[in-house]
């Protein structure tokens, strides 16, 4: 089963990779959580919960603070339920201009084949630690 949640971890981040937001939105739990305190972000809850909030409080308020976002999937690891993420981001700030240049280290757990809760860290090593994995 581990496989499969790399997988569909995969196939939720290239559709949302490649904007396709309400195919990717099937992939994800309609009751999902995240918590993103370890990693915060100006204007962005740090912990919430639902689909639609998902995209609403946090998504679309930490895209709305980059012009010229781009990310890549570079690596995701099987730990399970959980599936160890990092991407690539570059972008500017918006009101700035401050280049961003970084790697974004996220954890989601599967349930029942849909992400069911996110989490992000700053380093893999944090991810994989919180995942019960050692680098």
């Amino acid at each position: 089963m581990s496989q499969e949640n790399v997988e569909l971890v995969r196939r939720s981040l290239d559709l949302w990779l490649s904007g396709e937001f309400d195919a990717w939105l099937e992939t994800i739990d309609p009751d999902i959580g995240w918590d993103i305190s370890t990693h915060p972000v100006p204007d962005v809850p740090n912990q919430g919960r639902g689909r639609d909030a998902l995209m609403t409080d946090m998504m679309a308020t930490y895209l709305s603070g980059w012009t010229d976002y781009s990310a890549e999937l570079k690596e995701l690891i099987d730990a399970g339920d959980q599936v160890v993420v990092v991407m690539h981001e570059t972008a500017s700030m918006r009101d700035t201009g401050v280049a961003l240049d970084r790697d974004l280290v996220q954890l989601w757990t599967v349930r029942e084949g849909r992400g069911s809760f996110l989490r992000v860290f700053r380093s893999k090593t944090e991810a994989l630690e919180a995942a019960g994995l050692r680098e």
